[in-house]
């Protein structure tokens, strides 16, 4: 259980207990109510000491081209970006997940929600939202594979 001062401040009436926000003894990561909010989270994150960012760095790209025509790969790099990532290295690397953990929709394969990096939601349709006059906004990033 956490410490009192941390249950005194987020206890009371119509606030919610953060029993669930601990350190994990056996992976040194933080433990939190899935029903948390992202201030919720954030507040967890700073009482209990643990960072929002990752400590390592990002997979850097070795190179970026910009895409010609759209496809799916063009379509799943412009939602990365809308969010204010790179693409889903970035991501994965920033919100600490596994790419198979990204929600997406189960009929096309496309990415249904993203933590935005500038804190919230966004969510994304069901059908294509990078059009053709759009195209030049997205980037496409290179990694080289011996660093990876």
């Amino acid at each position: 259980e956490l410490s009192s001062g941390i249950n005194a401040e987020y206890g009371g009436a119509g606030k919610r207990s953060l029993d669930a926000c601990q350190i994990s003894p056996s992976k040194n990561e933080i433990v939190l109510d899935p029903n948390l909010n992202a201030k919720e989270v954030e507040n967890c994150r700073r009482k209990t000491n643990t960072p929002s960012q990752p400590s390592s760095p990002a997979p850097q790209p070795s190179g970026l081209k910009r895409p010609k025509q759209w496809s799916e790969d063009v379509e799943e790099c412009y939602r990365f970006q809308t969010a204010g990532y790179r693409d889903i290295r970035e991501y994965c690397h920033v919100q600490g997940i596994h790419d198979n953990e990204v929600k997406r929709w189960p009929h096309n394969g496309y990415i249904k929600m993203l933590l935005s990096r500038k804190g919230g939601f966004i969510y994304f349709d069901k059908a294509r939202e990078c059009q053709d006059k759009d195209l030049h906004k997205c980037k496409l990033f290179n990694y080289n594979t011996e660093n990876q």
